[in-house]
């Protein structure tokens, strides 16, 4: 059957992926998907074997190793556009196939449904994979269908494919066994044979999970019911655009295919291929719009974990100002002000975010694997290197060979100086994409420095290592499943007085609490703290605002003047206390006093502790 395009076809579908790429690209950023997903990919031999023991497990293998791409935001956009362009294609070929000749528009329906999945990071299913492979299979049923007469042999064709379908690419089926079903209702007088197929392709999955025949890693019912509605409308809709196209098309066109040598009429008007170029460019541009509305909040949660994730401290900052007050959870208050610390920035900006708890996030074990992955990193950041190394083997139930894991695992025993333990960890990454050049260059570090004794961040966290046990006190509280973070950050700036991350965590933590007799406490220690937060511009000693805040409110408060070797309280600081005292003094309500002071003061350290947590962006 020769079928042949429109030359405007190609005109729509240059304009359509042109668009479809620069969306990607801008408004999806398949960095993020990579980051929340983190397909795991590694060229080590055996990785392949884990794959082909269930269902859709080759389908999963493929599409760890196309995801490895979503790491880089250009080639990232470029696989995802390719693989929307091969499903605009077979879509064109398979209802072109079904109804002997170009149907307009059509193919770029499941493109559009696709990028509605694309924008829920989260969401690790090979939909794509699944999708080529259930269409390139259906394909080949409808051009056999159409030459083979005998029954017979096109079902066992069709229980052949309906097995290929299922093992490789698991719930392909749901694209492959409708459109099979009709082909045989429309060739057969009866609809016993089609009712049949739709039977077995239901039945297939549920048997093979209900007498465990394979390992299947999620149940075919994930695909279609589940609380997460985005997704299961998107699954929805791609398996009844197939099935209702393929219903429609047969119904229209009847059993018998149209003459091979019926021809498009051509088109009259230039408008008509006008608007039939800006269709598809309008509904790419309606599915972006809602996408990113629905899916703003992922993409501002998914944008502060990854730049946290690379350690671009001012993108952190600048991802978090699109945070809702609501999303300033103890993960993402911790990340923020993680990156604040590592600025130099904390004792003198940390009130410009949202303070409503504590800094740091519970360190207990927990079943979300971002929040293993960040309290691990914590506790190395910290010193904390033994409870480093307990959460990150816990982590590793969750996470198995995840290689933000191995990495961690690997600074864990380099720091204890088990090198033995910490070259499997190497080793094993050097195998992954993302990771393997780091890898290969610590080894190399191994190999000429042994026990890494010229490496300043190893011998620093070697500094901070705890030398005495203090398990009891920090972690058996009797009603608290978490550790006691207070003991803890005391406990490390025992062993390491000039550790400036337990200082300044500690201090921000008392801050919050407005503890002023702990302040008090605790600031004494500043005399240890080193770092360019404590120079001022002129390379004198300097002590970070909301530290002289806090201490000239107690000042004030106690009647007495401060003392402490280290410190200071800049003249400019009791001056704003001053005038914050007035506008105190002098408004008539407490409502009045908060907007009177709002401009010049809801920074500072005085705002809020007469008027509490808040977001005072």
């Amino acid at each position: 059957m020769d079928i042949r395009r429109p030359p405007a076809a190609r005109v729509q579908d240059a304009a359509f992926l042109a668009a479809c790429l620069a969306y990607v690209w801008a408004g999806i950023d398949p960095r993020l998907i990579y980051h929340w997903q983190r397909p795991i990919f590694y060229a080590s031999p055996g990785f392949l074997d884990e794959f082909l023991r269930y269902p859709g497990g080759p389908a999963d293998y493929l599409y760890a190793l196309v995801a490895q791409a979503y790491a880089f935001a250009g080639w990232g956009a470029i696989v995802m556009t390719a693989q929307v362009a091969a499903v605009v294609a077979l879509t064109e070929v398979y209802f072109t196939t079904l109804a002997g000749g170009a149907l307009p528009l059509v193919r770029y329906v499941p493109a559009l449904l696709l990028l509605c999945d694309a924008s829920l990071y989260y969401n690790r299913t090979p939909m794509a994979p699944a999708l080529l492979l259930g269409l390139a299979l259906a394909i080949l049923f409808v051009r056999l269908s159409g030459r083979w007469s005998n029954w017979m042999a096109l079902a066992a064709a069709f229980a052949a494919m309906l097995l290929a379908a299922y093992y490789l690419a698991g719930m392909a089926i749901v694209f492959f066994a409708p459109a099979a079903a009709m082909v045989l209702i429309a060739r057969r007088p009866t609809r016993l044979p089609g009712i049949a197929c739709l039977l077995l392709a239901v039945a297939l999955p549920a048997a093979a999970e209900w007498l465990r025949l394979a390992g299947a890693p999620a149940s075919a019912l994930d695909w279609f019911t589940g609380a997460d509605v985005p997704r299961v409308v998107v699954w929805w809709g791609l398996y009844g655009f197939y099935a209702m196209g393929t219903a429609m098309v047969l119904r229209v066109r009847g059993a018998g295919p149209r003459p091979a040598h019926a021809r498009p009429r051509p088109r009259k008007w230039r408008l008509a291929a006008g608007l039939a170029t800006a269709l598809p460019l309008l509904g790419l541009a309606s599915v972006a719009a809602v996408s990113y509305h629905l899916n703003g909040r992922d993409r501002s949660l998914a944008a502060l974990d990854y730049q946290c994730s690379r350690e671009d401290w001012p993108a952190v900052i600048d991802a978090s100002r699109r945070l809702e007050t609501g999303d300033f959870n103890s993960l993402t208050r911790y990340e923020v002000n993680l990156a604040l610390y590592e600025m130099n920035r904390l004792g003198d900006d940390m009130f410009r975010f949202p303070q409503a708890g504590s800094l740091l996030p519970e360190l207990r074990t927990d079943r979300v694997l971002p929040h293993m992955l960040r309290i691990t990193d914590l506790c190395l950041r910290l010193g904390r290197v033994d409870d480093a190394e307990r959460f990150g083997s816990e982590a590793m139930v969750l996470g198995k060979s995840d290689p933000r894991l191995y990495r961690l695992m690997a600074g864990v025993n380099l720091v204890k100086g088990q090198t033995g333990v910490a070259r499997k960890f190497l080793t094993a990454l050097s195998y992954e994409l993302g990771s393997g050049a780091w890898a290969r260059q610590r080894l190399r570090d191994l190999d000429r420095d042994p026990q890494l004794n010229g490496d300043a961040d190893v011998q620093l966290l070697r500094r901070r290592m705890l030398r005495k046990d203090d398990v009891l006190p920090v972690w058996q509280r009797v009603g608290k499943p978490d550790g006691d973070m207070e003991r803890l950050l005391l406990d490390q700036l025992e062993q390491d007085p000039s550790n400036r991350m337990a200082f300044e965590f500690l201090m921000g933590s008392y801050l919050v609490a407005r503890d002023m007799g702990a302040i008090n406490a605790t600031m004494p220690r500043i005399k240890d703290i080193t770092g360019p937060a404590y120079i001022g511009p002129n390379g004198r000693r300097r002590t970070p605002r909301h530290f002289q805040e806090a201490m000239a409110m107690y000042a004030d408060a106690t009647g007495q003047p401060v003392n402490i070797d280290g410190l200071e309280i800049q003249p400019e600081t009791m001056a704003r206390l001053a005038v914050f005292k007035r506008i105190m003094a002098h408004s008539p309500t407490r409502e009045a006093a908060r907007e009177a002071a709002w401009s010049d003061f809801r920074y500072s350290y005085f705002f809020y502790v007469v008027f509490g947590p808040g977001d005072y962006r």
